[in-house]
């Protein structure tokens, strides 16, 4: 409640409740000084029963300042010893308890009062989510729900403001996080989701942080797959994956086409990029029919009058694409130029020998990474990407996809779900992991046992990459939505304000009146819970939970580092760290570590 300012010269009346315990106060001190003497009697050999009881003898005598009279042979210095020692004790649970109880009072303007309680939040406890699992996971189905572990019953959120409850989303759930930068994102989002996944995880990244504090620890669940093409943690290719190996019919080269399209533009859909994702359509499709690799599809891109890729269509029983392809290569040179060159530009990541030797078989690495295992499995698959034009995120989205697609077969040749759940962590993910369906994605992911969770900076990054129509179908596809410190956008902050809605706030106003007494009347005010100078102004380790059916609530997120394995998991990122400066400096002395 919000209270109007007092002017300081008006005199407020005294309540009668602040009478009442000022002077029970006054006679709790009394008594406990009567205790003092005794005990400082006690002390001293004069025994326990030394001097008046306490009662109107013992006041009387304490107002005529007979000391001699109330402890008889006992020294006041004694007995003032006693009684400050005697005193301190008293009031260190007394200022505990107040300390308590000030730290969870109402203070002006406190929007948690209005946010939601650990009541509204049943479902996101820890017994709701185990309840939940017991019917998502046919694993769990006779356990008992009090047995159920945690991390097989939910993905942990944080803790609920100010009671400390434990917040979980489910695992039907599907999340987005909006978050700036150095606000907690991989700390206390990313790297506690990898740690505690109880099946197979994917995640992506723009640094080698998140494989750095996850590597150690899921090693010992399972094999931990590292694409890292770039040498952002200048890892060794121990593996290569076939981008082709998956594609059979159009639809599936139209969408790892999409995925080098997706480079070139958000939700523009212009001519120059339509042809071009018809063009690298036809080219994947052929390079697959015809047993080549995406080395051939780079090749057949530069030469625009190729006849190879048409005829392999058309003998592997695609004369339709091919009477397209080679309709493109007849066009007027000006148009035909322009297509290719838009084609170029996105798939330019297969220009880089570095990247192509991840996605070829003629890297020497004996081991091809297969989707459909993964999905059966406990490994970790960590995707590393630069940003930037040339950079290897296409491919990234490109294998993401690749995995989710096996998920969702698996999924349904399992009984609709996966069990234990994939739980793909899209960190940057509008920077490299550009998958041009995820909004369409989310709609269904969650029901197959398939937890995406899309970590973003801002909304306005969203909307370059998917368009507002894309991003907004994201956000209301999202069951749980976490809003976290440093949101700069106006129009994202009014939003959650309007979101989190209103409350009646309370305000006190005072006059004088006649010989100077005042009175006292409060009005209700209808205001924000949080106005977006709130949503804002969120500290760092915060954020707004939105989940769906559920009143919004403000969480505590708990970094790794809070955990009770921080320090198995801090020795295993000492080890990945000093790993990646000795690869990263045979790399600069030639040595050709990472390669």
């Amino acid at each position: 409640m919000r209270q109007a300012h007092r002017p300081e010269s008006y005199p407020l009346p005294t309540t009668p409740w602040v009478l009442l315990g000022g002077l029970w106060t006054a006679v709790a001190a009394v008594w406990l000084l009567w205790f003092s003497g005794r005990f400082a009697g006690l002390l001293g050999g004069r025994g326990w029963a030394n001097g008046p009881g306490f009662g109107s003898e013992f006041f009387s005598g304490l107002l005529r300042g007979e000391w001699s009279q109330l402890w008889p042979g006992v020294s006041p210095g004694l007995v003032m010893a006693t009684a400050c020692m005697v005193f301190l004790f008293a009031a260190a649970p007394v200022i505990l308890v107040w300390r308590w109880v000030a730290s969870r009072r109402v203070q002006p303007g406190d929007p948690l009062p209005s946010l939601a309680q650990p009541a509204d939040l049943v479902s996101l406890s820890r017994r709701g989510v185990a309840k939940r699992a017991r019917h998502l996971r046919l694993s769990l189905a006779a356990v008992p729900v009090a047995k159920i572990a945690p991390n097989d019953a939910g993905v942990f959120l944080g803790t609920l403001r100010p009671s400390k409850q434990p917040v979980f989303a489910a695992l039907e759930d599907v999340i987005v996080a909006v978050m700036a930068p150095r606000t907690g994102k991989t700390t206390a989002i990313a790297a506690p989701v990898v740690l505690a996944a109880p099946g197979p995880v994917v995640a992506t990244g723009n640094k080698s942080d998140l494989w750095a504090l996850t590597a150690n620890p899921r090693a010992g669940r399972g094999r931990v797959w590292v694409f890292d093409p770039q040498s952002i943690a200048h890892y060794p290719q121990q593996w290569w994956w076939d981008p082709l190996g998956g594609v059979s019919t159009v639809d599936d080269a139209h969408r790892l086409a999409l995925h080098f399209i997706q480079e070139l533009k958000g939700d523009r859909r212009d001519f120059w990029s339509s042809a071009a994702h018809g063009l690298l359509t036809g080219l994947l499709l052929a390079a697959a029919c015809g047993g080549g690799t995406v080395r051939d599809v780079y090749a057949w891109i530069n030469d625009a009058t190729n006849p190879e890729p048409g005829e392999l269509l058309r003998k592997h029983g695609f004369p339709e694409f091919a009477a397209e392809l080679f309709g493109r290569q007849n066009i007027t040179p000006e148009t035909r130029d322009g297509v290719y060159e838009t084609a170029r530009t996105a798939a330019q990541c297969l220009r880089d020998p570095a990247i192509l030797r991840w996605v070829t078989p003629d890297s020497g690495a004996a081991v091809t990474f297969d989707a459909a295992a993964f999905v059966r499995s406990t490994d970790t698959l960590h995707l590393l990407s630069k940003e930037g034009a040339g950079s290897s995120a296409p491919l990234v989205a490109a294998l993401t996809d690749r995995v989710f697609r096996a998920g969702v077969a698996r999924a349904e040749a399992s009984g609709g779900r996966l069990d234990p759940p994939l739980l793909v962590v899209l960190d940057e993910a509008a920077n490299v992991c550009r998958i041009a369906d995820l909004p369409e994605l989310y709609s269904h992911l969650g029901s197959r046992g398939i937890i995406p969770i899309t970590i973003l900076q801002s909304y306005q990054q969203a909307a370059r990459v998917w368009g507002t129509d894309g991003v907004a179908t994201l956000w209301s596809a999202a069951t749980i939505k976490l809003i976290g410190a440093g949101i700069d956008d106006p129009r994202l902050a009014e939003d959650i304000s309007r979101l989190t809605g209103e409350h009646d706030v309370a305000v006190a106003s005072y006059s004088r009146g006649h010989r100077d007494t005042v009175s006292e009347s409060v009005s209700l005010r209808r205001e924000r819970v949080l106005p977006p100078d709130s949503v804002r102004a969120l500290p760092k380790g915060t954020a707004l939970l939105l989940a769906t059916g559920i009143r919004p609530a403000l969480i505590d997120l708990v970094p790794w580092y809070e955990a009770p394995y921080a320090d198995q998991i801090s020795a295993g990122q000492v080890a990945a760290v000093q790993t990646i400066i000795a690869r990263a400096t045979a790399n600069d002395n030639g040595g050709g570590g990472g390669k």
